[in-house]
């Protein structure tokens, strides 16, 4: 989606978990918008344009949902949110880390590319330009790198740290005020937080949101993201981190999870 006008990045820095004060072109930012009782609504991949404009992506059915919950806000602001036509592929590559490449045609912006990862790249592109086949498969890179993305299922559901979005730069301590900040800041300083972002694998086909339990029947997590790799279904699940020792299931007692490992340790907070 294009967030365009002067207060973008007014809008982003109160609305969101990032930092985007001092932010030029071609900078990015990884950010989160929260309800005011800190439940992430969405993820996005925010690339500064100019003063002008901001390309933020994100999963579709997530962004349309995020568009609507914010007309009340972009009413007071100096900016708009509209949808592009835009494509995204994958490919074998490196890219910095901190900043997108930004290409242009006679002023026009055509292209971004973004990092995913050390050892792949992401290329957003107008319709217009030629677009190379995927070379990866973007899911599969997502939990390879350890990225929770909120899907339509999942919209409110986790806090901040049940994704590890405080230990991948996704939030700033220090930024000041945005929605949910106050929930957000609490559980850093004065909490820990109940669960956390796993990997894990699973024979069973599921669903994000669907439910997680131990021998006993008690919840313990849910699955955030999946894909499919082989004949195994590769998982990023939010978890009691207690539980990844122990016997875990889907609700029901099937699909048992194998290979469960936590993605950030509590240093990299």
């Amino acid at each position: 989606m294009r967030l365009s006008g002067s207060g973008g990045k007014e809008f982003l820095q109160g609305q969101t978990t990032a930092d985007f004060n001092d932010c030029g072109p071609g900078d990015l930012r990884y950010a989160a918008f929260c309800n005011p009782k800190g439940r992430v609504l969405a993820d996005v991949l925010a690339v500064v344009i100019d003063e002008q404009e901001i390309l933020l992506r994100g999963r579709v059915t997530v962004m349309a949902a995020l568009a609507e919950h914010l007309k009340p806000y972009l009413g007071f602001a100096r900016c708009s949110l509209t949808p592009t036509d835009w494509r995204i592929s994958c490919s074998d590559g490196s890219a910095d880390e901190h900043h997108a490449g930004l290409r242009f045609v006679e002023s026009s912006l055509v292209a971004v590319t973004v990092p995913m990862g050390p050892e792949h790249i992401e290329c957003w592109s107008a319709p217009h330009e030629s677009q190379s086949k995927d070379l990866a498969d973007p899911l599969w890179l997502e939990i390879k790198n350890q990225r929770a993305r909120i899907e339509s299922q999942t919209i409110g559901s986790y806090l901040p740290q049940d994704l590890d979005y405080d230990c991948n730069g996704t939030v700033s301590f220090t930024k000041g005020c945005y929605t949910g900040q106050e929930i957000v800041a609490r559980l850093h300083y004065r909490g820990t937080p109940k669960r956390r972002l796993h990997r894990a694998e699973t024979a069973t086909a599921v669903v994000a949101g669907d439910t997680l339990v131990n021998a006993e029947g008690k919840t313990v997590g849910s699955i955030v993201n999946h894909c499919r790799k082989d004949q195994t279904h590769e998982l990023l699940i939010e978890l009691i981190p207690e539980a990844a020792v122990e016997p875990i299931t889907l609700t029901g007692g099937h699909g048992e999870l194998s290979r469960v490992t936590r993605c950030h340790e509590e240093s990299s907070r």
